[in-house]
């Protein structure tokens, strides 16, 4: 089994937003030595809590100071990006980490962060869903063909050599962020792979669209290495369950809980949506107790425990992804101390 790592936000709020970034990078040096698979970061843009609007860059700076770990965007927000700017910035970035780069994408056309750069409102998630479609497909072709020429409902180019290309070949893996139920029917149907998360999709829930995805994919007949399906928790390891859960308690303050009104924080434009599909709600409506039903802290023990439950619950899981530091509330030393003790205590008894 492999496991992944996740930055929702840039190391911790306690240190200053130049700070921020490089803890990121100083952790991901370290996840690179214990034999994390993949370090995912977020893009979070007019998000003032969570200061991390450009992963890409971070990535092509952390991939000058590690080896083997492979990047990934989780989520890049692609209604904020023009098509064919974004497929030369991913391609850069694919150069810059040696082909250690994984796409995934997210995000809604017509949202409140979308409309700062001048999408319209009145875009619903069926037309936002067509236009996701057509943006991989640009994607796609920007990054095969020598000149791009295309005709479509939402952009149209005439003869673009589009530059520079991937330097993985054909171009990196294509991934979705899943949380509503839909999504990950709709990843299968574009031959992309899949980031599901407990913090909006209960176990039981993960299971049914594991099997649903790989079925699907299965009967169309795309390749399987290019569509995994991978799972994102947040995740703490100390060295008994009361320490583990005293130390991320400090991530969930009732003052955080959204139960009713527009799911945004108020910081933030376009801050997110507070409920799914899956009927679970989703994890900006939890105070601390609900987290503990869906997230992971505790012992070594108990977190081997937890992590071979999902393991042996959804079926052809390719990635574990692990958040430390969900809100960014808990210092990079501590961050740290609990990446190392995984790296010991419970990565070596996990197949």
């Amino acid at each position: 089994m492999k496991f992944g790592i996740f930055w929702q936000v840039p190391g911790y709020e306690g240190s200053s937003v130049p700070d921020r970034h490089w803890e990121t990078i100083s952790e991901i040096e370290l996840a690179d030595q214990i034999g994390f698979s993949q370090a995912w970061l977020a893009e979070s843009p007019f998000y003032p809590t969570r200061p991390m609007s450009q992963p890409l860059l971070v990535a092509s700076a952390a991939a000058q100071r590690t080896n083997k770990i492979k990047f990934g965007t989780l989520a890049a927000q692609i209604p904020m990006h023009h098509p064919i700017d974004y497929a030369s910035s991913v391609a850069t970035c694919d150069i810059l980490t040696g082909g250690r780069f994984d796409l995934c994408v997210g995000g809604r056309f017509g949202g409140k962060a979308s409309q700062v750069v001048g999408m319209a409102e009145d875009i619903d998630n069926s037309e936002s869903r067509k236009m996701v479609s057509e943006y991989v497909e640009i994607l796609r072709r920007s990054w095969t063909e020598e000149r791009l020429t295309y005709e479509g409902e939402y952009w149209n180019f005439q003869d673009v050599p589009v530059i520079p290309k991937p330097f993985q070949i054909p171009y990196p893996s294509l991934l979705l962020a899943a949380n509503s139920d839909s999504s990950f029917e709709f990843a299968a149907t574009q031959g992309m792979g899949v980031i599901g998360t407990m913090l909006s999709q209960p176990l039981g829930n993960l299971k049914n669209h594991s099997e649903t995805f790989h079925n699907m994919k299965n009967n169309l007949g795309y390749n399987q290495s290019n569509q995994p399906f991978h799972i994102a928790i947040s995740f703490f390891v100390a060295d008994t369950k009361e320490n583990a859960q005293e130390i991320m308690k400090r991530n969930w303050r009732d003052s955080d809980v959204i139960s009713d009104g527009p799911p945004v924080h108020s910081s933030a434009i376009g801050g997110g949506r507070h409920d799914f599909s899956s009927g679970a709600g989703g994890w900006a409506t939890w105070d601390f107790k609900s987290a503990l039903k869906h997230c992971i802290y505790d012992s070594p023990s108990g977190c081997i425990e937890r992590l071979e439950e999902i393991i042996s619950t959804v079926n052809n899981v390719d990635q574990v992804i692990l958040e430390f530091n969900r809100r960014g509330r808990i210092p990079s030393d501590d961050v740290k101390k609990s990446m190392d003790l995984f790296g010991d205590k419970v990565l070596p008894f996990l197949h």
